[in-house]
Order: C-alpha cells, then structure tokens, then sequence
C-alpha cells in the first residue's frame, strides 16, 4: 500500500499530516451529523412544522444505515483503499445532506438525510479513520490511533457550540448546508493526502475469508459479544445521562453542565493511553474502561448530588474515551492489519444495533418500574459483564 514518506520524519513512525487530516475527517464527520443534529431538531421543527416523531426518524434511520453501511464501508476501505472511500463518501453523503437542506416535505428530509447521515458514518466514522491510520503507520499503529482519536474527542466540543451559533445566524436550512460543506472539504482532503490501495505488483486481501477465519475463534467472538454488551449499555447511558440525574434530584444546569463535562472527560482517556496499554497489554485495558463506564453508570443512576454526578462524569468519561482507541487496537491484534477495516465495519455493526436497541429497552423498563434509576443501573451492570467477557489472554 502506498506510505506518505513523512512517517520516517513524524512522532515515532507517525505522519503526523496524514494523522491530522484524518482527525479532521473524525471530527466533522462525527461533528456534522451525529453531534449537529440534536441542536437543528427544534429549529426544524419549529420552521417547517413537522412532527417531533417524523424529523427524529430521520437520525434513527441514518443510524440503521450506518450499522449495516459500516460493514461495506470497511470492506471497501481494505480492498480499494480510502481513496475511493472519501470521494464516494463527499460525493454522496455530503450531496445527500446538501439536498436534505432544501427538503420541502418531512417524507424527502428523512430519506435524504437518512442516506446522508448514513453513508458518511459509513464512510467516515472510526473503522475507516482508524483503519487508514494504521495503514499509513505500520511502524507505530497503536500510537496513530491513540493520536486519532485524541483528534476526534474535539468533535463535539466543536460542532456542537459551532451548530449552536450558525442557527442563530442562519436557518437550519443554510446551516446544514454549511455542515455538509465543512464535510466534504475534510473528505476531499483526505481523498488528495491519503491513499491506501494495495499495490498493483501485491494480491487483494481477502478479507471476508480471513474475517470468516477470524471468528472462528473464541477471542474474536468475545470481542464482538463484549462490544454487544457495551453497546447495549452505553446507548441507554447517553440517552439518559440527564433525565437520569434530574429525576435523582439535580438541578437541569447541573444536570447539563456534568453531561457536557463527561464528553470532555473522555480526553481522560485517550491522552494516558499508550503507557496504560504499554503497563498492561490492550486486552486488559479494555477490560478497565468497560469497568470504569460501569461504575460510572452505577453512580449516575443515584446521581442525585454533585459528587455522584462528578464520579460518573470522570470515570464514565474516561471509560468511554478509552474504548473508542481500544476497539481498534484490539480488531487489529483479532483480526489482523489487512482486513481491519472489515472487521471494524461489523464490530461497529453489532455496536451500533445494539446501541440503538438499549434505550428502547430502557425506556420499556422505566415505564414499568416508574423509576430511571433502575435501567440506568442495570445498563452499567451490562456494561461490567462485558469487562467479564474479554480475556486478559485476548
């Protein structure tokens, strides 16, 4: 595959210009869609009349699509490279969300903005960036995907206020056109510095067969079963994070105030990162941020003070920040370099419909019980058993 030269000259075997570029890629494909999109809800609704149900449709939708399209996506990556992943991306999930933006009725909003969404998650989100930044540093791989993903920890810091102040400017129209642009820029970019086709004089991976051979074994298959659980676990947490400390009995600044401290925690977590692998290996390190999102969780359903919300705000964070490199280092040491991104695609698809399925089940439950504590709870709890599922030996 072709290797930017300037990884002989960046930090330790990284190019540390291919690393950036792939970090803005994360961020404004995270940033654009994912994080964006909870601020231009009202706005939306409030400009065009649409029902809540029907424009909320609309990211559930690209959710679905991203699950399944992050299997393509990662298939297409270790075979044809990114290249043609990020032009296809810019062309069609930018194009997509560009046409979203002038929609005139809630039938044409969902299905372009679905397909939007959708199919830039599929081609954007971690099992690309990090996939690429393993290929265009295999002498440090860990290490760019420690560096990629302390990047993508800015992309709600940034898209979020950022959002916020182009809709008070602008219409939620022009502004999810300027997101869509911000996104394209990225994607192009990336298309032009970074390029990981396999060279023509080297036989294509094939990488169904090895990811096929892969989950033959018990490792790989607890890596996914783990991924399931955290998924499970880690939906419901996000959707709840606030109702859950509100109904304990904080105050909704405080509430919002710790939720948002608990985004910027994950940098807790991502920047200790390599001396954690180095002292103890990646399977075991995993294995610590599943049990620190746990306890945190545990806390943030009794989150009814200051210091429970600021326990779970700091271990949650940092849980959570840690998983996001690991799940990449550790599909690379299950799954091998040459079918990483594949591998990654259904490690996300797996994380992402279970991801989706937990609130669900969490609102059910708390219907039920009348309490949100509960399902909070037990959402942790999930979220420890998955810790229980790797093996220190994986």
């Amino acid at each position: 595959m072709a290797v930017d030269k300037s990884s002989q000259k960046g930090d330790k075997g990284i190019p540390r210009g291919q690393i950036a570029v792939l970090g803005l890629i994360t961020i404004a494909v995270y940033g654009a869609w994912f994080y964006s999109f909870g601020v231009l809800l009202d706005p939306i609704i409030a400009d065009t009349g649409w029902s809540e149900p029907a424009v909320a449709a609309v990211f559930s939708s690209s959710a679905v699509i991203a699950g399944f399209g992050s299997l393509a996506g990662g298939w297409l990556l270790d075979l044809w490279g990114s290249r043609i992943v990020f032009v296809v991306a810019a062309v069609l999930g930018g194009g997509a969300l560009w046409l979203a933006a002038g929609a005139t009725s809630a039938a044409a909003f969902t299905l372009l903005g679905a397909i939007g969404g959708g199919v830039l998650a599929s081609l954007g989100f971690y099992h690309v960036t990090q996939t690429a930044a393993v290929r265009v540093s295999p002498r440090a791989e860990d290490r760019a995907i420690a560096v990629l993903t302390i990047w993508g920890a800015f992309a709600s810091v940034i898209y979020i206020p950022m959002t916020a102040w182009l809709v008070t400017q602008f219409d939620w129209r022009e502004t999810l056109r300027l997101l869509a642009v911000t996104t394209v820029v990225t994607l192009v970019l990336g298309a032009v510095m970074i390029d990981t086709r396999v060279r023509g004089d080297v036989e294509r991976p094939r990488v169904l067969g090895k990811v096929g051979q892969s989950l033959r074994t018990g490792r790989a298959r607890r890596f996914l079963g783990s991924q399931a659980l955290a998924g499970l676990g880690v939906g419901t947490i996000l959707v709840y994070q606030v109702p859950a400390m509100t109904s304990a009995g904080l105050a909704l600044t405080a509430a919002s105030f710790w939720a948002g401290f608990r985004g910027f925690a994950q940098l807790g977590g991502r920047l200790p990162l390599m001396p954690l692998v180095s002292r103890f290996g990646v399977a075991n390190s995993l294995r610590i941020a599943y049990v620190a999102i746990s306890v945190g969780s545990i806390a943030l359903a009794f989150a009814g003070n200051q210091v429970l919300a600021a326990i779970y705000a700091l271990a949650a964070g940092f849980g959570i920040g840690a998983v996001s490199p690991l799940v990449g280092m550790h599909s690379k040491n299950v799954f091998g370099a040459t079918s990483m991104g594949t591998a990654m695609g259904l490690t996300s698809l797996v994380f992402l419909l279970c991801n989706s399925a937990g609130p669900i089940a969490a609102a059910w439950l708390a219907g039920v019980t009348g309490s949100r504590a509960i399902p909070v709870a037990i959402s942790g709890a999930i979220v420890g058993t998955a810790a229980l599922v790797v093996r220190a030996s994986d």
